[in-house]
């Protein structure tokens, strides 16, 4: 926008801000994450024009992590844990079944040491 006063940022839709410049530092954000900004240049009486296009940023820190094996290689590895002959997942305690290399899982490490079985796939 011509002669543009400020710039309102937007993070998932919601205005987290404004600026004068041309660059914004965003705070609160978690480790790792995605984030989906757009801007909209605002007059000096604070009327914000139209959005730009979205553009995604991703928070330095703790990256997702997928495993696919057996139970019983999953506890070796520490990923879950046995209690009674059955299997459960580090941190979310979700059951996996039998302590045995039959049966097998994909956990997702969500966060270090919180797993979670995703057996449909894990997010990229």
């Amino acid at each position: 926008m011509s002669g543009a006063a400020s710039y309102d940022v937007y993070r998932g839709g919601g205005k987290v801000g404004s600026t004068t410049g041309t660059s914004y530092t965003d705070t609160g954000l978690g480790s790792g994450t995605k984030y989906t900004y757009t801007v909209a240049a605002a007059d000096s009486a604070g009327t914000a024009g139209t959005r730009s296009s979205a553009v995604t940023a991703t928070t330095t820190g703790y990256r997702p992590q997928c495993f696919t094996d057996n139970n019983y290689n999953q506890v070796a590895a520490g990923r879950a844990h046995q209690s009674l002959g059955y299997v459960y997942a580090g941190g979310s305690n979700q059951s996996m079944g039998l302590y045995n290399v039959a049966v097998t899982h994909t956990l997702e490490e969500t966060s270090s040491g919180y797993f979670v079985i995703a057996d449909s796939g894990c997010p990229s």
